[in-house]
């Protein structure tokens, strides 16, 4: 299918203009718009503009608020809990990142859990954030159920997607973003929206057998097996659980129930190696990377490279290129 390239600047406010549109306050349309260009100009598709038109139909039909007071209750010195208030998960995520690396600052440890929000969009944006500030960034959500537990041919937990995010001197930060599942659900999206195929063994039919096509698709598989499902069980209970949140089939599904609050959990943590007698951390990290571009390569490998690597490559071609952004999603972005 037919990609339409859009600068950065020009997606960004295309995306605004149509959550405004649909009654989202201004600030937090500027933020959800910033995550979402952020995940498709470093080639995270999945979690980017594609999703401004599921936005505006649950804004519409009032399964998030559109002006959303978040508040935070301060547990102690590196702990608060933020209630959202049912608003946008990704402006949720902004405030506790940005509260988290503040108690960091002070204690060596900022710990955030968020309660009653909604989908936040690509994790990487807000460990990205943590790490530009010097700090190492852990985030993770719950997500509705979409993947089936090992062993199990129904779906139960979410893709549950953790990231860390690591400050590198002199270089962009080493970003890691993963689903627990073997695929985001996201991708079984824009698979559909480009007519693509799924990977092998990623996805489940309604019978329990793999299947390669969207269209087929009824649950996802955990990555690495019972390992992947370990995993999205810690998750869920970092952050449904934790926050007293429903959890697996029990949350309000994203696609549908459009007219109900999500209820979800995120949980942000943020380390300040600084506190922790490690003043030149980001070099450290310097070192370990350089060494690790410099390792001998794999037959088929130019070089081996770190968590980012490609992220960031992406992004600097979609600078000078402009974003690539299915037509579909873009007839939908200008009309």
């Amino acid at each position: 299918m037919t990609d339409v390239k859009v600068s950065i600047e020009e997606l960004k406010k295309l995306a605004v203009a149509k959550l405004t549109a649909a009654g989202l306050n201004a600030k937090s349309a500027d933020e959800v718009a910033d995550v979402l260009v952020y995940a498709d100009s470093h080639g995270v598709r999945s979690h980017g503009v594609l999703r401004v038109e599921h936005y505006c139909k649950r804004l519409t039909e009032g399964g998030m608020n559109k002006n959303a007071s978040m508040s935070f209750e301060q547990v102690s010195a590196s702990a608060a809990v933020l209630d959202s208030d049912d608003g946008m998960g990704h402006s949720g995520m902004i405030l506790a990142t940005e509260k988290a690396i503040e108690m960091a600052k002070e204690t060596g440890i900022g710990i955030v859990p968020v309660k009653k929000t909604s989908h936040c969009g690509a994790l990487a944006y807000f460990v990205e954030m943590a790490a530009k500030a010097g700090t190492v960034g852990i985030s993770m959500t719950q997500t509705d159920s979409c993947v089936a537990p090992f062993g199990g041919a129904e779906k139960f937990f979410g893709t549950n997607p953790i990231a860390f995010g690591f400050p590198v001197k002199g270089k962009e930060p080493a970003i890691f973003d993963m689903a627990t599942s073997g695929i985001a659900f996201g991708k079984v999206l824009h698979a559909k929206e480009t007519g693509g195929k799924l990977p092998e063994q990623s996805a489940l039919d309604a019978d329990g057998n793999y299947t390669t096509d969207p269209e087929k698709f009824a649950t996802l598989t955990p990555f690495g097996a019972h390992k992947g499902y370990g995993v999205a069980f810690a998750i869920e209970a970092l952050t449904g659980v934790l926050m007293g949140a429903q959890f697996g089939p029990h949350i309000n599904k994203m696609y549908g129930d459009y007219s109900k609050m999500r209820g979800l959990a995120s949980l942000m943590l943020v380390i300040d190696p600084a506190k922790f007698g490690t003043g030149n951390y980001a070099d450290i990290m310097a070192n370990m990377v350089n060494e690790l571009h410099a390792a001998k390569p794999a037959p088929g490998n130019e070089t081996v490279m770190v968590p980012g690597d490609p992220q960031h490559a992406y992004f600097a071609d979609c600078q000078q290129n402009g974003v690539p952004v299915a037509k579909p999603v873009y007839d939908f972005l200008v009309s």
